[in-house]
């Protein structure tokens, strides 16, 4: 598929250098902190519409159009000239492409507003600003990128860049030629969309400078990301936070001790075999260990439930202080993760 839009994202862009199925409900051991109202009322989030701007400009004063908008969307923009010919040439082609124009007009329909995206960015940044209140709040962007599915958010120096046109639903036409599985496509919906920003935000505020090679290693580590976004979205399903839908949440639910049982057996939790961790963490429609009735990355999953038993079990620890921790077999013995059988 031709990307128009590299070329003109390469001027525009900015070097981005820059159990309780056991009650069968999803469970989350985060308490929910209520956050004083005076302190609610200095956090709002407005979300920055670069690609309403953009497609709103006179094309043919287009140079003009983009000096007006360069204060606002300078991430986009300072990274080329806009005085040069050249540059407006390829930006005009990139407003042009019928791809391009129908990806956007699909945006607009989407998206005719994004309130209620503010609405819960502001929510979620008000719960990042009271754990971490050293850490900037990022500035957030939404373009048209053109199907760009490999980076669909970016996270880049307190400052996040959402792909709209990769969150327009799973039955839109482009994601088919895409050549992605299924189990993609049914995640480029509006609901990740705040999801998917934390988890890249996590991954940049998690240590793991670390090298890891063992199971258990991997495992607590994808586990504190997925504890980051308990924390920031308590009220959110767990199966969305892990891209599982309600049935593979319940079937590892039902299947928690019995996953326990196999990793004791075949002895991966210190095992460095990237064989055997590929097929309990990667991404797929199933984990093949296991029936096609699992879901994928089952490791990652129990990964998770380890970090939260062991946040339920060390409540003095600070979310700061636990995601310094890189010792994995520190929070494996202190959580007492020990699953139960459901009779």
């Amino acid at each position: 598929m031709k990307k128009t839009f590299l070329c003109a994202f390469a001027f525009l862009c900015m070097v981005i250098t820059f159990s309780c199925r056991r009650c069968n409900k999803e469970r989350s051991s985060v308490t929910k902190i209520d956050i004083p109202k005076e302190k609610q009322d200095t956090l709002t989030v407005k979300i920055h519409r670069y690609e309403k701007a953009l497609f709103e400009l006179n094309i043919k004063d287009l140079k003009h159009g983009l000096k007006k908008i360069k204060p606002e969307y300078r991430i986009f923009l300072e990274g080329g000239n806009i005085d040069d010919t050249l540059n407006i040439i390829k930006m005009k082609k990139y407003l042009t492409d019928p791809q391009v124009m129908d990806l956007y007009d699909k945006c607009k329909t989407e998206f005719p507003d994004v309130k209620d995206l503010e609405a819960k960015f502001t929510k979620a940044f008000r719960y990042l600003h009271y754990y971490f209140p050293d850490k900037k709040i990022p500035k957030v962007y939404t373009y048209v990128s053109d199907l760009d599915f490999e980076q669909p958010i970016q996270y880049v120096d307190s400052v996040i860049i959402i792909a709209l046109d990769m969150y327009l639903g799973s039955t839109c036409k482009y994601y088919k030629m895409l050549d992605q599985p299924l189990y993609m496509q049914n995640r480029y919906r509006k609901d990740f969309i705040l999801i998917d920003c934390l988890r890249a935000m996590a991954k940049t505020m998690i240590d793991n400078s670390k090298e890891n090679k063992k199971f258990i290693d991997y495992i607590v580590y994808e586990g504190k990301v997925l504890y980051f976004l308990d924390a920031m979205l308590p009220d959110t399903p767990d199966s969305l936070k892990i891209y599982y839908s309600p049935k593979q949440m319940e079937w590892c639910q039902t299947n928690e001790a019995n996953i326990w049982s196999f990793i004791i057996d075949k002895k991966l939790i210190y095992s460095t075999d990237p064989a055997m961790i590929f097929k309990m963490c990667t991404d797929g429609p199933f984990t093949t260990i296991f029936s096609k009735k699992s879901p994928s990355r089952v490791g990652l999953w129990t990964g998770w439930q380890i970090v939260r038993s062991y946040m339920e079990n060390n409540s003095k620890i600070t979310l700061k202080e636990f995601f310094q921790n890189q010792d994995a077999q520190d929070i494996l013995t202190k959580s007492k993760y020990k699953p139960k059988k459901i009779s």
